[in-house]
């Protein structure tokens, strides 16, 4: 659940717990017990890829009536797919984009978890250059936290 106080915190623990749980890590089995597979920002140790960070970048808030103090938050959260070639960054896409999507209504999805009109208004190709270089793609997704 996100609360008011911690909604910063507690969208990005609810994202990266979520994909932690429901996407499959390609190299699960030789992945360093050091290394993770979704992070909420870069890595500052050695990265083992593919990997999936998760940061909220942007917010807008507007006054959520007249003579209110309460505020409906618009939050950007970008989810950045780091992979070793493009086919793997590809899946890793689509299935991180179905998974955000599905659970909007569903039991611990994000509408209950008060994360609400799930949109994605782009997703962005950022490639290392050379067959070698790391392929990425840069997910924004938009959520409403209302009255806050």
């Amino acid at each position: 659940m996100v609360e008011s106080a911690t909604f910063v915190r507690d969208t990005l623990f609810f994202i990266k717990n979520d994909l932690s749980s429901n996407i499959t890590d390609p190299i699960s089995s030789s992945r360093a017990s050091n290394s993770r597979f979704v992070m909420t920002s870069y890595p500052q140790r050695e990265a083992q890829y593919p990997l999936i960070t998760v940061k909220i970048p942007n917010y807008n808030a507007i006054r959520a009536g007249m003579q209110v103090d309460h505020m409906d938050m618009e939050m950007t959260v970008e989810v950045r797919i780091w992979a070793r070639n493009v086919k793997e960054r590809d899946e890793l896409f689509e299935d991180v984009f179905n998974r955000l999507r599905q659970i909007q209504f569903t039991a611990g999805g994000s509408v209950e978890a008060e994360l609400h009109d799930f949109n994605m208004p782009s997703a962005v190709e950022i490639d290392e250059e050379g067959d070698q270089g790391i392929k990425s793609k840069v997910i924004e997704i938009n959520y409403k936290f209302y009255n806050l």
